[in-house]
């Protein structure tokens, strides 16, 4: 079963890449979907409080839903691809301790393009606001980019330039997977 981990800063596709690996059989786990459609308290509450301010869940709360996630998924399932998790060096000791992970794709996108993503993909997500962008870009600078040396050493780890075409990417991405 191949178990990915798809990170990057906001706006930088890892989820259209997550969805698109579902062609494949390879089913999306997306933390922002878990926890928009959770009706935990605790997971509400956050959601209400927190999530817009960029902040991130709580890994006992995030690997909680993941596992859940994983649990449901058939024996013969081809894998799964986390999108939106292990965004912290404590989350990836946690990923390689637990199996969670094998492969990582780090989805590489600079800060201007990946702002002038997200405001014009309009999708409507109430975290699609320039101050909001600023905030959640400025935590994946604090807290994800510090666990890029972590992944690089325990895991399969893969540098994908986002800065490409939808396709482009996608290439990039199955030919590493060797899905093509």
């Amino acid at each position: 079963m191949r178990r990915i981990l798809i990170i990057g800063p906001p706006g930088s596709g890892k989820g259209t890449q997550a969805k698109l690996l579902g062609n494949y059989g390879i089913k999306q786990i997306s933390t922002g979907d878990l926890i928009r459609a959770s009706k935990d308290p605790k997971i509400v509450k956050y959601r209400n409080e927190d999530y817009n301010e960029g902040k991130l869940l709580p890994d006992d709360l995030i690997f909680g839903l993941i596992k859940d996630e994983i649990s449901k998924l058939p024996k013969n399932s081809p894998g799964y691809i986390l999108d939106g998790a292990v965004r912290t060096v404590s989350q990836a000791e946690y990923a390689h301790k637990n199996g969670l992970v094998k492969t990582v794709l780090y989805l590489n996108l600079n800060e201007k393009n990946a702002t002038r993503r997200i405001l014009s993909r309009g999708e409507g997500r109430s975290d699609d606001n320039t101050e909001s962008v600023k905030k959640r870009f400025a935590e994946y600078k604090a807290k994800t980019e510090p666990e890029l040396p972590y992944l690089k050493k325990n895991f399969d780890f893969y540098e994908v330039n986002a800065s490409k075409t939808i396709e482009e990417v996608n290439k990039e991405v199955l030919k590493i997977l060797k899905l093509k």
